[in-house]
């Protein structure tokens, strides 16, 4: 029994399924990766009982089988193979599975593929199609500090919601009752409003397929979904990946509140995002400790930036901006500022501000799809 492979590209098939592994698994076949050939196929899986994916792609093949590899120990052989091209063969007597070139051999035992988790079956009732650069540039907008913990589940995910009302907009959001991030991105029509949380650690593996894709001239992810599954499938170079996880189940917070996500603001503060950036990091050498706390104060053509209160130091420095509306100072957490600095494109970002209690908006100059909601803070 066996098969012939592109070394690169199934480097880059297990490098994708490995994500999807159980870390702390008690039971070994969870850290296991499903490999099957068929007639002219090769089917990878791995699951951590949360989350599935499985690809198949074309490859040469001897005989049909199907057996089950430790996925860290295949993924690292598979890694130090220099040669193009890799034989992989299974000796159903045995159990042990060879792989080869021309001067490497490794016999792996492996475990029967009849004791692996068998994936859910995939929604259909429900689909939506939408760019695959747009959504994973969607993600990458709110999923870089989503916790994987909290004391509400439905805070440890990723909304992804549709509405009719939006003209043919997907969703992303993420809070963690601090801050906010919300990004609508191109998506196709679809049927009827939907809204649902996926897992943080779901969200960035799909992520990651999606920029793999993007990369590789796929334009379309299709998402099927249900009440309690949702799957993302594309095809790359006559690969299928198609990614699979249980959803969240609770209520999001209602965000669109105004005390929540003000639309009505009293000033508007226009700066560069370099010069921004640099002066809160400069700050927040002696803040890093306390919240990263740092005061910003409107002034005629300008903000200043300081350390606040404190008996142990003192800092503060000055950018240009542009102030429009009510003089008004303030404090924030800086590092959630310069984690949204890194996020946007423009050259330029603005402050939306109510005032020194209710929660500000930042966005990009040039991209008002992307919001960023921040709490003030109060420095004792």
């Amino acid at each position: 029994m066996k098969i012939t492979v592109d070394v690169k590209k199934l480097n880059e098939l297990i490098d994708i399924a490995t994500r999807f592994i159980a870390k702390n698994a008690t039971l070994p076949i969870l850290q296991n990766i499903y490999i099957k050939a068929n007639i002219d196929t090769m089917i990878i899986r791995a699951t951590d009982m949360e989350k599935y994916i499985e690809v198949e792609t074309p490859c040469q093949v001897g005989s049909e089988w199907a057996i089950t590899l430790n996925g860290k120990t295949l993924s690292d052989i598979m890694r130090a193979i220099e040669e193009p091209q890799v034989e992989i063969t299974a000796d159903q007597t045995t159990h042990i599975v060879t792989i080869k070139t021309s001067k490497d051999t490794f016999d792996i035992n492996w475990i029967a593929a009849s004791e692996y988790v068998a994936l859910p079956e995939i929604p259909q009732e429900n689909a939506v199609t939408m760019d695959i650069h747009s959504f994973a540039k969607g993600i990458q907008k709110v999923e870089y500090a989503v916790t994987e913990k909290n004391f509400s589940p439905v805070l440890t995910g990723v909304l992804l919601k549709y509405n009719k009302e939006s003209g043919d907009k997907l969703t992303f959001v993420w809070t963690d009752s601090f801050r906010l991030a919300e990004c609508k991105t191109p998506s196709s029509k679809h049927e009827k409003d939907f809204s649902l949380i996926i897992p943080k650690l779901t969200i960035t593996d799909v992520q990651k397929i999606a920029e793999y894709a993007s990369e590789k001239g796929t334009e379309d992810l299709t998402v099927h979904y249900s009440d309690n599954l949702i799957s993302f499938q594309c095809t790359v170079d006559g690969t299928r990946l198609l990614a699979t996880s249980l959803l969240i189940q609770g209520n999001f917070p209602d965000y669109a509140r105004e005390e929540i996500m003000p639309s009505i603001f009293n000033t508007t503060v226009i700066v560069d995002k370099s010069l921004c950036e640099k002066a809160i990091k400069k700050i927040g050498i002696l803040t890093r400790d306390i919240n990263n706390f740092i005061q910003i104060e409107t002034q005629n053509d300008s903000i200043l930036i300081t350390s606040g209160k404190t008996d142990k130091w003192a800092g503060k420095t000055s950018i240009a901006a542009i102030i429009q509306g009510e003089p008004v100072s303030f404090g924030i957490n800086g590092k959630y500022i310069t984690d949204f600095i890194r996020l946007i494109e423009g050259e330029e970002m603005i402050f939306n501000i109510v005032d020194n209690h209710k929660p500000l908006i930042l966005v990009d100059k040039n991209e008002a799809s992307y919001k960023y909601v921040v709490r003030p803070l109060i420095n004792n």
